[in-house]
């Protein structure tokens, strides 16, 4: 029975969530609304967190409470973050035509110049092509312009033609060819060709409303949407012919809320925020979804956090299994792989098991030694013998000594 038990009773993982999470803290005593995050980096990986009020901060990738506070020249929301391939600089869009550069070797924060061009239209959306040639940055009634720096510095911004007539909440590019997709409040989803003076191509999705997009599958031509209604866009790229690129939607059951952001976690993967808190790990090369963060064990962990925005995550460079969650208040909530409890480790559940292990074992191997061993089963059976005749010689002794003192007794 014990050795049986052994493989049932070995580990116990929880099914609740793939990740515990662990240690939070808040980057300040307020609430800082933020809007963006994004990691980047060249040498090493950093991650840059912005918000309400130019808000901006960059924040180690291994370690978070290491930082530096970043000085921006506004004061206008941002609210979408992209850093260029390379990882030296990362662009900062916002409201009213924001465009800022964040440059690594300084830690300066600059307005991008000639992005007067866009003023007064709230940006909501950035994002490099592969080669770093080009960002496309979009915002509301569906406004999407290509940048690249121009001669002596100026920025060169050019209007895209057959663009939708609403908000534009995401743009992400594929990491290895010059294709990015785009999506829209109303309009669907396009697909961008930055190989051909932008051409935008709309390849459908109009029948549902879709908050951001990601690319997070390098190898194959694969990105996805999220959208109202817990509704996952799958989007194939036609790398030749961009136009005959297709979206699939299926509807995610078995989870509460709505979907919010989309961050790649690693290669093939991304993870899909909630509201109310939680987070879905989303593998796009399979377009399997699993828990990643449920709602209720960051409930029990601490009911004001699980009250507060998410807005993104990030996977640490050497393990993606192990990284950080951003709210809009300014958590950075810690989270790692569920520890597997061993039952050797539990003393109680041990000593029971190590008891019928010491009684179990023993006893099933000197028994399979006996029914394989003629020569013991012999000596078993002879001085089985021995025994029972000796018993009966006892007892016969012990009868005739019975009746000789019943004879004394009767002569006296």
């Amino acid at each position: 029975m014990a050795l049986l038990l052994l493989p049932i009773l070995g580990t116990t993982v929880s099914a609740a969530s793939a990740v515990t999470i662990e240690n939070p803290f808040w980057l300040e005593e307020r609430d800082l609304g933020l809007e963006a995050v994004a990691a980047g980096g060249s040498t090493n990986q950093v991650v840059l967190v912005a918000g309400a009020d130019g808000y901006a901060r960059l924040l180690d990738g291994d370690d978070p409470t290491i930082q530096v506070e970043l000085g921006t020249p506004n004061t206008n929301t941002l609210r979408a973050i992209d850093w260029h391939p390379r990882g030296n600089t990362a662009l900062l869009a916002g409201d009213a035509g924001t465009l800022l550069r964040y440059a690594g070797e300084d830690h300066s924060v600059t307005t991008v110049s000639g992005s007067g061009v866009m003023a007064g239209v709230d940006l909501a959306a950035v994002a490099w092509n592969a080669a770093g040639t080009y960002a496309y940055v979009g915002g509301e009634d569906g406004w999407i312009w290509a940048y690249h720096e121009g001669e002596g510095g100026i920025g060169v911004f050019d209007l895209l033609n057959d663009t939708g007539d609403s908000q534009v909440t995401g743009i992400a590019c594929h990491a290895e060819v010059n294709l990015c997709v785009v999506s829209t409040l109303s309009d669907g989803i396009a697909v961008l060709d930055s190989r051909t003076e932008h051409t935008l191509h709309w390849i459908g999705g109009t029948d549902g409303v879709w908050r951001g997009v990601n690319c997070a599958e390098p190898n194959w031509n694969r990105c996805i949407a999220i959208g109202d209604g817990r509704k996952i866009g799958r989007i194939g790229i036609e790398q030749d012919t961009p136009p005959t690129s297709t979206i699939m939607t299926q509807i995610i059951n078995g989870l509460s809320g709505q979907f919010t952001t989309v961050h790649t976690r690693g290669a093939g993967e991304a993870l899909v925020t909630l509201a109310p808190f939680h987070v879905m790990a989303w593998d796009v090369t399979n377009a399997e979804g699993y828990e990643w963060v449920d709602h209720d064990s960051v409930r029990k962990e601490s009911s004001s956090l699980a009250g507060e925005r998410l807005i993104g995550t990030w996977g640490t460079v050497d393990n993606p299994d192990i990284g950080f969650i951003v709210t809009s208040f300014g958590g950075i909530i810690g989270f790692h792989p569920v520890e597997e409890k061993n039952v050797w480790t539990d003393s109680a559940v041990s000593w029971v098991i190590g008891a019928l292990v010491i009684v179990a074992v023993p006893g099933v191997v000197l028994g399979l030694i006996f029914m394989n061993s003629e020569t013991l089963q012999k000596k078993y059976h002879a001085r089985r013998t021995a025994k029972r005749e000796a018993a009966a010689t006892a007892a016969t002794e012990a009868e005739i000594l019975a009746k000789k003192s019943a004879r004394k007794g009767k002569k006296k």
